[in-house]
């Protein structure tokens, strides 16, 4: 027993003298493979960072960027256009890939340390027999293709620029050994994509390659990445193109030898790739430099603000004074031309230049002065105030600046009042839009720098504090009224408001005006000829417009297809249940709701990867089988209310005149009841055919998908979304109308008398 617990003391001794170790290459292993700690894509945590659903960007983001907000995205064109709309800060992704968008977007850069170092490879299904006949085959192509230097010919023409050599022929693949079907994603630049309606990449030119050299033919698919794995889990493809290997996805999947190396790095907009690697933060350059430049000019200011003066005293010959309400409207001016200047405080006016880029600070300041929380004249709280201000660390208040002066919005929070207030409540007045100083946010809530300020104060004097967003104007009224204790708002402190009120200076500021950004010296692409270029981009290079022609038709046929088996489905259906057949009442019932209960998207995945997973069927019949029974489920009960509006004197009446129960239904009740539940049928059909834009989930190339297809070659979202959205309407417009001439057609307000008594027995 001795021993025993002398051999636990000598584990337990190692143990701890091994832990210091062991978290040090646990931190090491965080930061990045070893990646050096002053790498630049490490100053983006704590920003918005994209991610790809479904890939190993999920956990890099989770590993590399701890404290910031992800964003979840399906494709690159996605991630492309959050990026350039300012929704995201920067995102992951494959460097082989972002060499690519960056060639094709130069808009779009990347920051070259990498964060991680991967392998990308084809995965085949584990545990199977065909599958690992074709893994066993690839890596012996791979092998010999890396010797002769085929692959090396292959990563210089899919990494180059060169877009003549992008091309891949499926023509003479024989097939003389059989089908191989190979799932893809077509908007993985340079992986594999579509160009000139075909598909082409760096993996589709392997796979076309390898079926030569094995006499194979070859069947595409083509689904959002996060569907890859269970498309060849389920049997319906042999194997996917590249993805990274991981040891959780080895878990699933069975790996080839890697195709090729590369690693995961960090998109960012290519007017920050500089400043990103440099660790510092780009300046735009201001259109005018001078107070020279800015004689003739006009400039504007907000209303109440008596800073004519001033700014005449630098500006000679100012052509006009503006005023606006609100500082977004006069940085808007500014931003369009009608204004050629704004004047504000040098806080407001470094957060517009972080957050719009068409926006610079005018180099020269107008004069020195302080911000300042206004309170009444001889009011003894103020010096209290002040001195709990003065207590205040430097570094909480240079943080304070800088978070509400940046760009990032996710961190402007404010907290919350969770101090006793034992020393009373204080009412302040604060401005309602003026940011980054005191601001109502999208929830609601005031926000600003002087809102923090003020509750850091408030908890250090033990007092709550209970705020009245109000216009500019009003504040400053608020205080000589009495309805307000403090007022604060980007208040500057001037000496003709010190002979109205005292102050409590909080920070150092500056009048400074406003400018646009020097314009580039490249010729200015007019609004119309970027529309030009987004419109032949989109349709006409390549001719992307048969894509669009394709998947219009693929849409029309599923839809047209699910309407007619549907309605057929659901009459069927009701017709079993007319009668009150208890089993078929309680079985169709049961259906329905489970169909209706069901997201469509759920449904059609189930169905092409779970029911239908063995069976060889294409997507588009899947389809058309899942929304056949969401639109039969919706046609039973339309009947079944349209049925239930007749009289049921009706169907008396008829009998009674000697027709018979189905007779009866169809001559009588069915066109009565047609009018009740038609114009829900219309409905129902304009809702289907816009729900027929999940298909892509299972390989189906839509005229969703196609949109998505020819934004991720283009990388311009204008059009490919705006010509979706028209087609649709349009197509839900002529489906409706054909429904209606088919209303008007049997309205029994216009049947003959004759038709309707056709087989009935009358006397003269």
């Amino acid at each position: 027993m001795k021993k025993n617990l002398r051999k636990w003391n000598v584990v337990l001794v190692v143990l701890f003298l091994m832990m210091p170790f062991v978290f040090s290459m646990g931190a090491s292993a965080a930061s990045g493979d070893g990646a050096d700690e002053d790498a630049a894509w490490k100053k983006y945590n704590g920003k918005r960072i994209g991610v790809l659903t479904g890939t190993l960007m999920e956990d890099a983001a989770k590993t590399y960027f701890p404290d910031s907000e992800y964003l979840y995205y399906n494709s690159y064109p996605d991630c492309n256009a959050a990026l350039l709309a300012g929704k995201i800060d920067a995102y992951l992704g494959d460097e082989p890939g972002l060499k690519t968008i960056h060639a094709e977007k130069p808009e779009i850069d990347y920051i070259r340390d990498r964060i991680t170092n991967q392998d990308y490879a084809f995965a085949f299904r584990k545990d199977n027999e065909r599958s690992a006949t074709l893994c066993k085959e690839l890596n012996e192509f791979l092998k010999k293709i890396r010797s002769d230097g085929t692959l090396q010919e292959m990563d210089n023409i899919w990494m180059g620029i060169d877009e003549e050599k992008k091309v891949v022929d499926m023509s003479d693949l024989t097939g003389e050994n059989g089908t191989i079907r190979v799932i893809t994603t077509s908007t993985d630049m340079p992986w594999s994509y579509i160009k000139d309606g075909k598909n082409v990449g760096y993996d589709i030119d392997l796979v076309v390659r390898f079926c030569r050299d094995r006499g194979y033919a070859l069947e595409l698919g083509d689904v959002d990445f996060s569907a890859r794995i269970p498309a060849i889990q389920s049997g319906k493809y042999d194997f996917t193109t590249d993805m990274n290997v991981t040891p959780e996805r080895e878990e699933e999947v069975l790996f080839s030898d890697p195709t090729s190396t590369g690693g995961i790095v960090l998109a960012v907009p290519a007017e920050d790739i500089s400043a990103s690697e440099q660790g510092d933060s780009s300046v735009s350059e201001p259109e005018y430099h001078t107070f020279e430049e800015l004689n003739g000019r006009t400039i504007s200011m907000l209303t109440g603000a008596p800073f004519e003066e001033l700014i005449s005293s630098k500006v000679s010959k100012v052509k006009e004074f503006t005023y606006f309400q609100s500082m977004p409207d006069m940085m808007l001016a500014v931003k369009s031309g009608k204004s050629d200047a704004g004047f504000m405080n040098n806080a407001v006016a470094e957060l517009a230049a972080n957050r719009e880029k068409e926006l610079a600070i005018f180099p020269e300041s107008l004069g020195e002065t302080a911000f300042g929380l206004g309170f009444a004249k001889g009011d003894k709280r103020r010096d209290a105030w002040q001195e709990a201000y003065d207590k205040i660390p430097k570094e909480t208040k240079d943080a304070l600046w800088k978070k509400w002066t940046g760009a990032d919005d996710s961190i402007k929070t404010i907290p919350k009042q969770d101090w006793p207030g034992a020393n009373g409540t204080v009412s302040v007045a604060a401005c309602d839009a003026l940011e980054p100083m005191s601001y109502v946010g999208q929830n609601g809530e005031l926000l600003g720098l002087d809102v923090e300020t003020i509750l850091l104060i408030a908890k250090e004097l033990d007092v709550h504090v209970d705020f009245a967003p109000m216009d500019f104007s009003a504040v400053l009224s608020s205080l000589g009224s009495g309805k307000a204790d403090i007022i604060c708002g980007s208040i500057v402190v001037t000496d003709e408001r010190k002979e109205t009120m005292d102050f409590v200076e909080y920070l150092p500021a500056s009048y400074v005006l406003i400018v646009r950004t020097a314009k580039e010296d490249t010729a200015e692409v007019s609004f119309l000829d970027g529309i030009k270029s987004s419109f032949e981009k989109t349709f006409i290079r390549e001719e992307r417009y048969k894509m669009f022609l394709s998947g219009i038709l693929t849409t029309i046929l599923i839809t047209v297809l699910s309407i007619l088996f549907g309605t057929i489905l659901g009459f069927l259906a009701y017709m079993c249940c007319r009668n009150g057949n208890k089993a078929a009442n309680i079985i169709s019932g049961f259906l329905v709701w489970l169909i209706q209960g069901m997201p469509v998207v759920v449904l059609l995945m189930i169905l092409y990867y779970i029911i239908f997973a063995k069976a060889q069927i294409s997507g588009t019949v899947v389809a058309v089988i899942s929304f056949t029974l969401v639109f039969s489920s919706g046609v039973f009960g339309m009947l079944k209310s349209g049925v239930g509006a007749i009289d049921r004197g009706q169907m008396e009446a008829a009998l009674a005149l000697g027709y018979g129960d189905v007779r009866a239904f169809f001559r009588i009740i069915l066109p009565q009841a047609v009018p009740h539940f038609l114009p829900a049928y219309k409905g129902e059909v304009v809702a289907l055919i816009k729900a027929t834009a999940i298909v892509g989930y299972i390989a189906v190339q839509d005229l969703t998908k196609m949109g998505d297809i020819i934004r991720g070659r283009t990388y311009e979202a204008f059009f490919p979304l705006i010509a979706v959205a028209v087609i649709y309407f349009i197509l839900g417009g002529l489906l409706t109308f054909l429904v209606g001439r088919i209303e008007i057609r049997i309205n029994p307000k216009r049947r003959k008398r004759d038709d309707i008594l056709k087989g009935v027995r009358t006397s003269d």
